[in-house]
């Protein structure tokens, strides 16, 4: 089978893909795992690129952590390049644009997190390379890309495995990340003003009333510096904090028994019954039925 864009999409959403060319053998299995979707990748020579997301609150605003098991991919984002070969593994940033190319044939994971959770977890430091990248020869390299392998082979319904797996996979990559990085070359991480709107954001999820007054300030701009910022990536400020406000509210309710209460203060609402109307809006359920569905699948797994 050859590969298509809606393929390729299947991998990394809301990415108009550019310039395809061949990708004979292209065959991808997906499994979802706690709050990550981990495909395997196999494929023959292939190269296309990717513009990036167009909108900050979607399905494209996510990071991806690939891990090379055989031959080799070429991977260009924000100017820089490098091949990985079988060892490697490299952190992509999809909201950006990027080109990938496979020169022989590819046996590859690639892990895909929401961009919110894997900047909370492991992508917060701010001076890190432009392409993020631990090579095979870190001595942790094949325990990371080992426990990854596990992940992806976990028996379905594990999950509780499944989310201790996946902390320990980013737990490592925080580490790993930093020590690979030549400090010569290291340069701030989040590119233009709405990486800074972004990162300013997520520092600052829990903080009551946060406005684009409070971001301007910090950012040492205008208040309609933030306006445009985040109109031209399709979004407001608002509608972008309020779905990473939700999203991680979600992942709570379905990951802890925390009181709904709880949860929603911790992510910044200062109403209960405003988080409540968002998030109803935003995934057709109430949060307490939320909360009870997954109770009940639970037992019944049980």
């Amino acid at each position: 089978m050859a590969a298509t864009p809606a393929q390729i999409a299947l991998i990394f959403p809301a990415n108009p893909v550019r310039g395809l060319r061949g990708g004979d053998g292209w065959h991808v299995d997906s499994v979802l795992r706690d709050i990550a979707t981990i495909h395997h990748l196999t494929t023959g020579a292939v190269a296309f690129s990717l513009e990036g997301a167009t909108a900050f609150d979607g399905p494209g605003f996510c990071a991806h952590i690939i891990f090379v098991r055989s031959g080799e991919l070429s991977v260009g984002q924000v100017g820089h390049n490098r091949t990985l070969s079988a060892g490697d593994i490299s952190v992509a940033r999809a909201w950006q644009p990027m080109t990938l190319e496979v020169g022989d044939n590819l046996d590859a994971l690639i892990i895909a997190l929401p961009a919110w959770w894997a900047m909370q977890r492991f992508l917060d430091g701010f001076a890190v390379l432009p392409d993020l990248h631990v090579g095979k020869d870190y001595f942790a390299a094949p325990i990371i890309a080992d426990l990854a392998r596990t992940l992806f082979d976990l028996k379905t319904g594990d999950d509780t495995v499944a989310s201790q797996g996946l902390t320990m996979i980013v737990d490592l990559m925080r580490t790993a990340l930093p020590a690979c990085v030549d400090g010569e070359k290291a340069v701030p991480r989040w590119q233009g003003r709405m990486g800074e709107i972004i990162e300013f954001i997520i520092r600052n999820l829990d903080t009551p009333g946060l406005s684009a007054q409070d971001a301007a300030a910090s950012l040492k701009c205008s208040v309609r510096t933030i306006y445009k910022s985040c109109a031209a990536h399709g979004t407001s400020f608002s509608a972008f904090l309020n779905e990473v406000r939700l999203v991680t509210a979600q992942y709570q309710l379905m990951r802890t028994n925390d009181r709904i209460s709880q949860i929603a203060y911790g992510v910044g609402f200062s109403s209960l019954s405003h988080f409540s109307h968002l998030f109803r809006a935003r995934f057709g359920v109430a949060a307490k039925t939320m909360r009870q569905d997954r109770g009940t699948r639970v037992s019944r797994r049980g």
